[in-house]
């Protein structure tokens, strides 16, 4: 990782276009606590072990991987020995949305995927170091498009490793991302397949159908998991009671959504926010 080594010297631009890069082994040299971003952030691992946590589950990466964090997660770093590599922070605004969209369709799926570690990825740094570095580049707009590219990269890399060609580019996926984006937008006041299928013109069966071939699980599945992960993160990361939480997340019935809770995850929400007091009060 040597021949990178300026990197950090030629930020200002590549902040402009809403990307920052580090190297992993930032994480030796500071405390870093349970926190979320309001950017993505991709890990490029190209030797070592990494492990962290993103919304309360384990991400092991040994070897070279290729990660990413979507905004609002909570995670944390657990432990790191001998990593080679880069963390790429980027503005959601600086990723097309087209891109945007397939993140959080796989972001259900898995968010780490294996690779050679002379994968065309480990490229990025000096690709970027380039594009900040070259005078030639005169316009904004073709800095952009070369950035633009470097996400694809990635991304090209993600959606490679989790389902075929013609699953990520045909109807069912989709209707995934579709479904996706609504329930992102409506989890809190939308609970029910059929209403979501109504607003993409097609039938619940259908719907389930789609997202089950696509993620492995019917469209009801990943409504409750919504809801569930938002009360986790509320529970966690704020002081609100579990009466607001059920109000804020449109439950009307506390004593309902308790058993809703508790059904989801094996424990009251009382447990749960006990269960993770100690993580909850470090600093972030």
């Amino acid at each position: 990782m040597e021949k990178y080594s300026n990197i950090s010297l030629h930020q200002r631009q590549l902040q402009d276009f809403g990307i920052k890069l580090m190297p992993l082994s930032v994480l030796s040299e500071k405390e870093t606590g349970i926190h979320r971003d309001d950017h993505y952030m991709f890990i490029l691992q190209q030797k070592g072990d990494f492990t962290l946590e993103v919304d309360f589950n384990t991400v092991e990466l040994k070897g070279a991987f290729l990660c990413f964090v979507a905004p609002g997660q909570i995670h944390r770093y657990v432990h790191q020995q001998d990593t080679e590599g880069w963390f790429l922070f980027v503005d959601i605004g600086a990723i097309p949305q087209h891109y945007r969209e397939v993140l959080e369709t796989y972001q259900w799926i898995r968010q780490s995927v294996e690779v050679n570690e002379r994968d065309v990825v480990f490229d990025i740094p000096g690709i970027l170091e380039k594009i900040d570095e070259t005078d030639s580049l005169h316009t904004v707009s073709v800095k952009q498009s070369l950035v633009e590219s470097v996400i694809g990269m990635m991304v090209s890399q993600i959606m490679k490793f989790q389902v075929s060609e013609q699953t990520s580019t045909g109807q069912k996926y989709t209707i995934t991302r579709q479904f996706k984006k609504l329930v992102k937008e409506n989890f809190k006041k939308i609970k029910q397949v059929q209403q979501y299928a109504q607003s993409l013109v097609i039938t619940p069966l259908y719907l389930n159908e789609a997202i089950k071939e696509v993620t492995g699980y019917p469209a009801s599945y990943w409504i409750q998991q919504e809801v569930l992960l938002e009360a986790r993160r509320l529970l966690f990361y704020t002081k609100m009671s579990v009466k607001q939480i059920a109000v804020e997340l449109g439950y009307d019935d506390p004593v309902y959504f308790s058993r809703f809770f508790k059904k989801g995850t094996g424990m009251t929400a009382l447990q749960f926010r006990s269960h993770h007091k100690d993580l909850s009060h470090k600093d972030h």
